[in-house]
């Protein structure tokens, strides 16, 4: 399948892209080697390849499983340099 410049001409419109009259050109030369890559993947012989997708597995992730609550407190508190009621107190900024 060959990828014409009027091809390229075409999609750029419909995408809305500006580009000058050379660019069209190496964007054709560019869609052509993907064309042709896609279609050296399509030649391959894949019959002795089983499937990779295992459909009988039903979860492969651990359970989500709380192990120690924290509160608010005690994780800011140690790292604040100033912790007072609550939150972390700032120096003003506005005067």
């Amino acid at each position: 399948m060959a990828i014409t410049r009027q091809e390229i001409e075409h999609i750029a419109v419909l995408a809305r892209l500006e580009m000058s009259g050379e660019r069209f050109d190496h964007l054709a030369g560019d869609m052509q080697n993907i064309v042709g890559m896609v279609d050296k993947l399509q030649q391959l012989d894949l019959g002795d390849i089983t499937d990779v997708i295992n459909t009988e597995r039903k979860n492969a992730l651990r359970e989500d499983v709380v192990e120690q609550d924290y509160t608010p407190e005690e994780l800011i508190e140690p790292n604040a340099p100033d912790f007072q009621a609550g939150g972390v107190a700032v120096p003003r900024v506005v005067e």
